[in-house]
């Protein structure tokens, strides 16, 4: 809707014929403004302001006709070309026209004839404050966010240039607008890294007004030249300026800045620069240290020129040095030239103060003029320096106190896997932002806040997709965020509730679970991870209904499992009430082993009193002082009531040295089928009392000696019986039977009697038979104490049988070659001793092909 015909208005008033010095021409609207006085603001880095009352004859000018309508205010002179003579010329000279929207308008007051109005005109930027957000944007410069966010606004690119920028100016991995207008965000950006904005027509659409941005002097508005006047003298047609005034400050002689960067390497992590651009001593005192400007690089302290990379260290120190060098000097005027702008490098001709001798830059003004009075401007500027450019203030950054919710965010929604960089950082989405990212990419990464940190060691509970947790900012810097902690919500709820309130859980989404229960009474801990269901249960155990299922101490798995200790290892029941004892306490293990080793040397001398090879009980007694000595790799078990070692299948004992077993009391070995003792070198039983019982229910009892003598020797009678069948006594060479001095010998097939006191035969007959013998089966013995025998098969594979593989055996010097049969078994070698053997596999051609 472009105005609203006004029905009062009258036809023959035409202001531009009018004398009127200042034309208000309001775009869409049929009020006819007739400018009564205004008043106007400029600044750079401020969207220029000008208030204008006029008259119309519209009694109440209806506001939706002329508010947010486009208006140009002109302001004009005569021009001394026209005369009555020469009508076909312009009787009017635009000095300067200042387009802009209509933001205000006011009634003042009225009268039978007009009305008067009070309008302000801004620069369209303005409306800028009318969006109020919060929002979230990422890898991009200030300058193109600055573009970005104008163009949102309806700004053309025609209407914007930031071509002339002599920086080089970094993307940012997230820039945040916090509770900001759209216009106080962009200027506060660029505020931050020195950039400024002025306007100037278009050089060829004299409507439209174009944002100029500049960051040097090089885009200032040069060579406008003005003459200094006292307004006392003569002034012709030239324009001049007077009431020139210079205010000199003494400001900070330097400026340092500093920051941590915890992404860089360790030895560049902290980043500082310093700007001492004065020249002036004698109006510079001290310094200002700012620290936390967001700055990544160091950057070159002298590189200057186009091109140059900004928001750096080095940078950041110059441009906020500069900004107080520009309070150093401030300089004032006043001046009746409408052409004069901010940004604009006034040469001043005719004496004028020191200060101003090397050109004034004008960076703000205020104009005014009026039907009854001319038009002037009150200038406020810096002396141009080939150094110190214009800077405008910095503006704070808002603060977010706090902090505000978020989502982890994953690869894809409910990612059950945590999608972390390199170094740990993840991506959230704010709550706030309104934007749609791609997933996964909604932040710039962000660091976990963590009870513990070190070098690759620390506490880290990884976050899945989904997750809520709370962003926390460093000094309340939105640009700055961190997580600070995570939450339980309705989609994530909490392991531990009103129903569970006397548990402490740590559990991760796979079900690896630490429990601490407080229960009074019922008190236990729980580590477990459900593969292999294994578990660690600790105090009182309750099944997953919280029924009571056991108590104490339970290690299990559905998978296998190790103990393993490389300095001892001590099992025991001894009771320790309390937890009250030494870690290693053994006083009932050392115990029972004295004990027994005491049993040992008793039974031990009997032996050898009886002339019974005696057991050798150094290795068992060395042991003992090994398991009383910590640090020792030896094993202990101890159970106070007893020890039971069972299995339905096999089980089986062995020593690489001695085995001991002793008991006080009873000591019992049964075996429902066979029952095997072997003993290398000496088998030696001995019994101090009751003697000893060999007993053979059924199937015979061998006794035999294979290259060696039986001896048996009884203080009282030795009886054979023999209850069914025979008594054989068998000897190859003689049998010799003796009592009280007489004998038998059977030697030679013949025997012999020997009586030295008679012989007496109580039989009722003697019968003489002719002559026989006896053929008794004498046994032969393999030679050989030990045989030993090898099974060959491929390596780690026991199934693969190497049948007919030929080898090769070291022993001792010795070498023996031979075959496997179709069993892969070698023949069976004869060994004296327990000796150590080395194989080799051979080829057809007799080489060896490796060692086994």
């Amino acid at each position: 809707m472009y105005g609203h015909p006004l029905t009062a208005a009258p036809a023959f008033f035409d202001p531009e014929n009018s004398l009127n010095k200042y034309l208000l021409k309001i775009n869409g609207s049929d009020v006819i403004a007739d400018v009564e006085s205004f008043t106007g603001d400029e600044a750079l880095s401020s969207p220029y302001r000008y208030t204008i009352r006029f008259t119309s004859t519209a009694n109440d000018a209806e506001a939706a006709g002329i508010l947010h309508q486009t208006a140009t205010f002109i302001l004009r002179a005569d021009n001394p070309a026209w005369s009555t003579y020469f009508p076909d010329r312009d009787k009017w000279v635009t000095l300067r026209q200042v387009p802009g929207v209509i933001t205000s308008l006011e009634r003042l007051s009225c009268s039978v004839d007009e009305t008067l109005y009070e309008a302000i005109l801004e620069h369209p930027m303005v409306l800028l404050n009318t969006r109020y957000r919060s929002a979230v944007y990422q890898n991009i410069s200030v300058p193109n966010l600055v573009k970005q966010i104008l163009k949102e606004h309806g700004f053309e690119g025609y209407e914007i240039n930031l071509d002339e920028l002599s920086w080089s100016y970094p993307l940012r991995e997230m820039i945040v607008q916090w509770k900001e207008t759209d216009l106080a965000f962009i200027r506060r950006l660029l505020s931050e890294v020195g950039i400024w904005f002025r306007f100037e027509l278009h050089p060829d659409h004299d409507h439209i007004m174009v944002m100029m941005f500049g960051d040097s002097q090089a885009n200032y508005l040069f060579n406008h030249k003005i003459t200094a006047i006292n307004p006392a003298g003569t002034t012709g047609e030239r324009y001049s300026m007077y009431k020139l005034t210079a205010k000199h400050t003494i400001v900070p002689a330097s400026v340092n800045v500093k920051n941590y960067n915890y992404r860089a390497s360790k030895s560049i992590t902290v980043l500082d620069g310093e700007a001492d651009l004065s020249r002036r001593p004698e109006l510079t005192h001290g310094g200002e240290y700012h620290y936390g400007d967001i700055h990544l690089t160091g950057g070159d302290r002298w590189g200057i020129g186009r091109g140059q990379a900004a928001e750096t260290s080095w940078h950041y120190a110059r441009i906020r040095h500069e900004y107080l060098l520009n309070r150093m000097t401030v300089l004032t005027a006043i001046a009746d030239d409408p052409a004069i702008g901010p940004g604009t490098e006034l040469r001043i001709m005719g004496g004028i103060p020191d200060a101003f001798k090397e050109g004034m830059v004008v960076t703000r003004l205020h104009a005014s003029g009026s039907r009854a009075s001319s038009f002037q401007s009150e200038l406020t500027g810096i002396p141009y320096s080939d150094i110190v450019c214009f800077r405008p203030e910095r503006l704070p950054r808002p603060v977010i106190a706090g902090t505000i919710p978020a989502r982890v965010s994953g690869s894809r929604m409910n990612d059950p896997l945590a999608r972390i960089d390199k170094q740990g950082r993840y991506r959230v989405r704010f709550d706030f932002d309104l934007a749609e990212w791609e997933k996964g990419r909604e932040s710039m990464p962000v660091r976990l806040g963590r009870l513990y940190a070190g070098d690759t060691y620390g506490i880290h509970f990884p976050l899945s997709d989904n997750t809520e947790v709370g962003i926390a900012f460093e000094n309340g810097d939105p640009e700055r965020p961190f997580i600070a902690h995570a939450f339980h919500d309705e989609l994530n709820p909490d392991p531990v509730t009103g129903y569970n309130s006397t548990r402490n859980v740590i559990r991760t989404s796979r079900n690896n679970k630490l429990r601490m229960e407080d229960k009074q009474g019922q008190e236990h801990i729980k580590l477990a991870t459900e593969y292999g269901k294994s578990q660690l249960n600790i105090g009182h155990l309750v099944d997953s209904a919280g029924k009571p299922r056991g108590e104490g101490v339970e290690l299990r798995t559905d998978k296998q499992a190790a103990l393993r200790a490389a300095e001892g290892f001590h099992i025991t029941t001894e009771a320790q009430m309390k937890a009250n004892g030494l870690q290693n306490g053994m006083a009932a293990t050392i115990a029972q082993l004295e004990s027994a080793l005491q049993l040992a040397r008793s039974l031990a001398a009997s032996a050898a009193i009886a002339d019974t090879p005696a057991a050798d009980l150094s290795a068992v007694t060395e042991l003992r002082q090994q398991v009383a000595q910590p640090q020792q790799p030896t094993l202990s078990l101890h159970g106070e009531a007893g020890v039971a070692v069972t299995s339905p299948e096999c089980l089986m004992l062995h020593a690489g040295q001695d085995l001991a077993s002793t008991a006080k009391r009873n000591m019992t070995v049964n075996a429902f089928r066979r029952m095997t003792f072997a003993a290398g070198e000496l088998f030696s039983v001995f019994v101090r009392k009751a003697g000893m019982v060999f007993t053979a229910a059924k199937g015979a009892i061998r006794l035999t000696a294979q290259q060696g003598e039986i001896t048996a020797v009884a203080s009282q009678d030795i009886s054979l019986t023999s209850s069914q069948g025979r008594i054989i006594l068998n000897a190859q060479k003689e049998l010799l039977l003796m009592c009280a001095g007489a004998g038998i010998r059977l030697k030679h097939g013949e025997i012999e009697v020997i009586a030295p006191s008679g012989i007496r035969f109580k039989t009722p007959d003697v019968a003489y038979l002719p002559k026989a013998s006896l053929e008794g089966l004498t046994p032969s013995f393999k030679n050989g104490e030990l045989v030993r025998q090898f099974r060959l098969h491929a390596p780690n594979d026991p199934e693969h049988i190497l049948r007919q593989q030929r080898f090769r055996l070291y022993r001792n010097g010795e070498v023996l070659d031979g075959i496997t049969d179709d069993n892969g078994e070698s023949p069976l070698l004869n060994s004296t001793e327990l000796d150590t053997w080395s194989l080799e596999m051979l080829h057809d051609t007799d080489s060896p092909e490796g060692t086994a």
